[in-house]
């Protein structure tokens, strides 16, 4: 990555920033010159006020084919979005449409009232008395028998009571003198405002009139969804075009917030490929037409990061920055979390049936949630995971806890969980030695690029702790033999203290160097807990037609239950302790992140086609 620098007029400004937004290779950066800021263009608020007009009308449309249009002058697109009989049309209706919404609730709610006080001898209108007060309660049941215990010990209210569906409701006349609230506090009824609109004359005549307007209301809304959808017929694509031209306009007028300005200049500062510098001039200049200069900029910052996978690869990525952005000057262990992940998962559930499952189980949810979200991210990595459970299913021969290889594919087994759990293990912790020496080497690489030469030779001399101290230890398990164990147990002592004495403020790390590798046992720990589990399941559980059809369908739903439970630990169990052994064991040699990414001044257009 190189910084850069554009010095150009004032009056070349917007030219060179919409050239600059066009080829979308520069990530702006604000400049340390001493000088004044820029600040956004006069025409911003303008901008952004028709932006939200527009937006607003097309969350109020249905949603249209848009054919692409070219993009228009601002001030031209402006004027139209100003002037779009179209979209007050959309406003008034939208706001009709409110208006009637909120109308149908009060009818509901009246009509609720006068269907509950039927056959109340009652007209609502007339309820103001200067000596008598009428109110009215929905009560549950619970709040209805509180209500009949105090009702009865004081009896100086009327009360007429009537039932609807489970509620309870009660109109009580009392003397104004009377405090009413002794009656129905801490009764938990529920008091109806009798002054509510539409209340007005006999329950009778309330239904009658709610019905009525009800009726033409609906009508009415029915017009309005008509309208609407031919507005949008019309309309949508012309609308969503003026949005995405707005849109655009309003991004290039911000950016000159990130500028420095004289009387009669402007200065763009920001980071690019190192292979897009001769483009980059290239088109500043003839946007300026000749009037404007480029140069790299002399620097000591920490460039932005910046990252191009492939698209079925994007969701890893995705959770790494979610972990943390990866620094510039870093080794990227994208690839190798992309590789050990799945590996890890696979061999801790390690099951066709579980691994089919859950495949299918987040392919639905993929497709039913934002693609650019977390959750969407996250079921992408678990469906590579998924087909790695299939793949360890298939080769350790597990498929809900049965063994099938041998009818269908027979000889396929590669191991037996049960009969080389110690083999498991061994291959486990070899697998842990291996990712933490070579999380030990990108260390020794970062570190020696930025100078910090001890810190960068004590990652040399852990690989030497490590690798000798596993031979030696393997002479315990008859792995080797002679003086070379011996030899190996002396070098990882002398290195260990080599390693304590130069790394400094690291030193306190050195015994991770043996736990470690040791913690990717837990791989066969787990793998094995859950096909003992599926075993036993199946052992005491697998339904039998020999022993008829209740205990059949009983022991099939037991059957089922408990492979589903086994199957969420192990899937739990398998992303937590993959995640763990990655993002923990071997970050943890190597990986300080916190960078930052790179972000090109761009916009992706989706409807509209340069001017």
């Amino acid at each position: 990555m190189e910084k850069v620098r554009i010095v150009a007029l004032e009056q070349d400004k917007n030219n060179v920033v919409a050239a600059l937004h066009k080829e979308g290779i520069i990530d702006l950066r604000k400049s340390k010159l001493g000088i004044g800021d820029d600040r956004p263009a006069a025409y911003s608020t303008d901008v952004s006020d028709a932006l939200i007009r527009v937006n607003g009308a097309l969350q109020i449309l249905g949603k249209r084919e848009v054919k692409p249009e070219r993009h228009m002058p601002l001030e031209r697109a402006l004027n139209e979005v100003r002037g779009a009989k179209a979209i007050d049309q959309i406003y008034d209706l939208s706001n009709e449409r409110k208006s009637l919404t909120e109308d149908m609730d009060a009818l509901e709610n009246a009509g609720r009232i006068g269907e509950a006080f039927r056959d109340l001898k009652v007209d609502f209108s007339r309820l103001r008395s200067e000596y008598l007060g009428y109110r009215a309660f929905e009560a549950d049941k619970k709040a209805f028998r509180a209500f009949g215990k105090k009702h009865d010990a004081h009896g100086k209210a009327e009360a007429w009571i009537t039932k609807l569906g489970k509620k309870h409701y009660v109109f009580i006349a009392y003397d104004r003198k009377f405090n009413l609230d002794e009656i129905v506090k801490d009764t938990g009824m529920v008091e109806i405002d009798l002054s509510a609109k539409y209340l007005e004359g006999r329950p009778k005549d309330v239904l009658e009139d709610v019905k009525a307007r009800k009726s033409k209301n609906k009508r009415r809304l029915a017009e309005i969804e008509k309208e609407l959808a031919q507005l949008s017929d019309r309309h949508y694509s012309r609308i969503a075009n003026l949005g995405e031209m707005l849109e655009i306009e309003l991004a290039r007028a911000d950016a000159s917030s990130m500028f420095k300005r004289t009387e009669k200049t402007f200065v763009v500062e920001g980071w690019i490929e190192d292979k897009r510098y001769d483009s980059l001039v290239e088109h500043v200049v003839r946007s300026a037409k000749g009037r404007a200069e480029v140069e790299r900029i002399a620097h000591d910052e920490l460039a932005p990061t910046h990252t191009n996978r492939p698209k079925i690869l994007k969701p890893f990525e995705y959770m790494m920055n979610f972990y943390s952005v990866q620094r510039s000057d870093e080794i990227d262990p994208t690839w190798i979390f992309i590789i050990s992940f799945p590996i890890f998962y696979g061999l801790m559930v390690s099951d066709v049936g579980y691994g089919i499952a859950s495949l299918l189980f987040v392919t639905y949810i993929s497709k039913k949630v934002n693609p650019e979200g977390l959750v969407y991210n996250a079921c992408k990595i678990w469906q590579l995971m998924s087909l790695a459970a299939i793949f360890f299913g298939v080769i350790s021969n597990q498929y809900f806890g049965f063994q099938l290889n041998q009818y269908v594919i027979p000889g396929a087994t590669t191991f037996d969980w049960f009969k080389n759990a110690t083999s498991i293990m061994g291959l486990t912790i070899l697998f842990g030695i291996m990712q933490i020496v070579l999380g030990l080497a990108f260390g020794f690489v970062n570190q020696y690029h930025r100078g910090h030469r001890k810190l960068a030779y004590s990652k040399i001399t852990s690989i030497i702790v490590i690798v000798s101290g596993a031979i030696a230890v393997s002479a315990l398990f008859g792995l080797t033999s002679g003086t070379l164990p011996i030899a190996c147990a002396a070098l990882a002592v002398v290195a260990l203290l080599v390693t304590a004495a130069i790394s400094g403020h690291e030193a306190s790390e050195i015994t991770n160097l043996i736990t470690h590798p040791l913690s990717y046992a837990r791989i066969m720990g787990f793998g094995l807990g859950s096909v003992i589990i599926a075993f036993l399941i199946d052992q005491y559980f697998t339904p039998s037609l020999s022993a008829g059809i209740p205990i059949f369908i009983l022991y099939l739903i037991i059957f089922i239950l408990l492979h589903f439970l086994n199957m969420i630990l192990g899937i739990f169990e398998g992303i937590v302790q993959g995640v763990r052994l990655n993002f923990v064991e071997f970050f943890s040699k190597f990986y300080i992140g916190n960078g930052i990414k790179f972000r090109p001044f761009a916009f992706k257009r989706v409807y509209t086609k340069e001017e």
